[in-house]
């Protein structure tokens, strides 16, 4: 018998070496998420180049007021990256997907290069939205991560719906974190659209 418990300690020992060395290596994962097939599929980045769309989409400019607009995605496939420029300045817009209208504060935008990616590429993200509510905005997303926040564009219009000007709200005045949350903005009568990108790049 003490034969067998040196045996099995000797075993025991191996096994537990063996575990540090595959660590210590990067070649054994313990994320949980990963192990089990459950993680986030949203990626961090996604290397690609921009183009025209395969599908004939387009990016276009679907509403039009001093200062702001509406942004369309015509298409089928997910933008990516939009830039948007008038005169010197510039935005980018994060993500479009399909169908999805975004607002920019920017007198008459010019859409630039877009990169175009199947929505699957995504990994089940969602726009997050926005809801006006008294003294503040609250934020919806049923993203499985934490997005990065690039802020979020106001848009005011007029009794009849014309847009009439708009703002930019500041990266912590916008949230992207998964779930509900409620921030503090004057931002009454307004439209709220949030800039939530995939990463930090």
């Amino acid at each position: 018998m003490p034969m067998l418990k040196k045996i099995g300690i000797g075993v025991v020992a191996v096994a537990v070496f063996a575990l540090l060395a595959l660590l210590g290596r990067g070649r054994f994962d313990l994320d949980q998420n990963r192990l089990l097939g459950t993680g986030c599929a949203i990626p961090a980045k996604i290397t690609a180049v921009p183009g025209p769309a395969p599908d004939g989409g387009a990016v276009r400019v679907a509403e039009q007021g001093p200062g702001a607009a509406v942004l369309e995605n015509t298409g089928t496939l997910a933008a990516y990256r939009i830039t948007v420029t008038s005169g010197t300045a510039t935005v980018e817009v994060p993500v479009l997907t399909p169908g999805q209208r975004i607002g920019v504060v920017l007198d008459k935008p010019a859409v630039g290069p877009v990169i175009w990616l199947a929505p699957e590429a995504l990994g089940g993200f969602t726009p997050v939205t926005a809801t006006v509510i008294p003294g503040g905005v609250r934020y919806r997303s049923a993203n499985c991560r934490a997005l990065t926040s690039r802020g979020a564009a106001v848009l005011f219009r007029a009794p009849g719906g014309r847009i009439t000007g708009g703002a930019q709200l500041p990266p912590e005045s916008a949230s992207c974190a998964p779930g509900e949350r409620v921030l503090p903005a004057a931002v009454r009568a307004a439209e709220v659209y949030p800039y939530c990108a995939l990463g930090t790049e």
